[in-house]
């Protein structure tokens, strides 16, 4: 797992390359196939290390709020790594603003009580009509909710809902601070997307207690913090949902909530696990959003 944070030099490929591995060397992820739709997974595009999968970044829980500036940071630092694939800002509040250049809410009239399932299904035909159908596989970053609707995107898909499309060509998922377990906060209690992120909402159930898969196979970075007072560590990168890579910040790192989705610089301490196996730390760890460009990059070794 490449969570250092000495990659200074400008290229994602040789930056990245030019990291050592931690001690717990580098590991090789699960091959996972796609199980909801039998005999389409072989021909999905082949898993490899590129900066030119195209990328969505999809926002948390933030009506009224800028949406474009939410992933500034993010921006800044993939493009300053080169990474060729298009950077995509995912909107669904009415209110969002054009920094986010694709809509996944109907008729762009999203509000608070739109459901995280739509969401989901928008999302997963955004990507099957811009990238999928063409034979091109893409990556997911959500931060909070935003992981949630990236789930829902890959769980419909996976279990053959008739209303999602019949290709979806996800590689790779990471997701900040995202409530796997599900949350009850005392500001976000009265709309339907705040109940759907109840523990025991009929949203939770339908997404399933595994993360899915899409065609050809999906590698989940779950990455948390014990500075997080909204979304806990054990909540945000949960060692029970079958993510192939989780990443937890030591309290003492202060990466709160925002800060996963902002940091892209420093060292921070930290833990983290491959595959179910016994966890490493870091004294010295990659900044969120440095740990998160490693892991959309790397195809075996992360």
């Amino acid at each position: 797992m490449r969570l250092r944070s000495s990659l200074a030099t400008s290229t994602v490929s040789v930056a990245l390359l030019l990291t050592a591995t931690t001690a717990a060397g580098a590991v090789t992820p699960s091959d996972a196939t796609t199980t909801g739709r039998s005999g389409i997974g072989a021909s999905a595009p082949p898993r490899e290390n590129s900066t030119l999968r195209p990328v969505f970044f999809i926002k948390g829980y933030t009506p009224g709020d800028k949406c474009g500036d939410k992933w500034k940071s993010a921006v800044k630092l993939f493009n300053k790594s080169k990474w060729k694939g298009e950077l995509h800002r995912v909107g669904f509040y009415g209110t969002d603003d054009a920094g986010c250049d694709v809509r996944i809410d109907p008729g762009g009239q999203g509000t608070a009580d739109t459901s995280l399932k739509d969401l989901g299904r928008e999302l997963a035909w955004k990507i099957h009509t811009m990238y999928s159908s063409k034979g091109q596989t893409v990556d997911l970053v959500g931060h909070s909710m935003g992981g949630l609707i990236a789930r829902a995107a890959v769980a419909g898909y996976e279990q053959g809902d008739p209303t999602w499309p019949d290709t979806l060509f996800v590689e790779d998922v990471v997701t900040l601070g995202t409530p796997h377990k599900g949350v009850r906060a005392a500001h976000c209690v009265i709309n339907r997307q705040c109940q759907e992120m109840y523990p025991d909402s009929t949203f939770r159930r339908w997404l399933g207690t595994e993360l899915p898969q899409a065609q050809g196979g999906t590698d989940w970075t779950l990455i948390g913090s014990n500075a997080d007072w909204s979304v806990s560590a054990g909540n945000a990168a949960p060692t029970d949902v079958w993510a192939q890579h989780l990443v937890r910040y030591s309290e003492r790192s202060n990466i709160d909530h925002s800060a996963l989705r902002t940091h892209r610089t420093g060292v921070y301490p930290l833990r983290y696990t491959n595959n179910g196996g016994a966890w490493g730390s870091l004294t010295r760890g990659a900044a969120p959003l440095r740990a998160t460009m490693n892991a959309l990059y790397w195809h075996r070794q992360w």
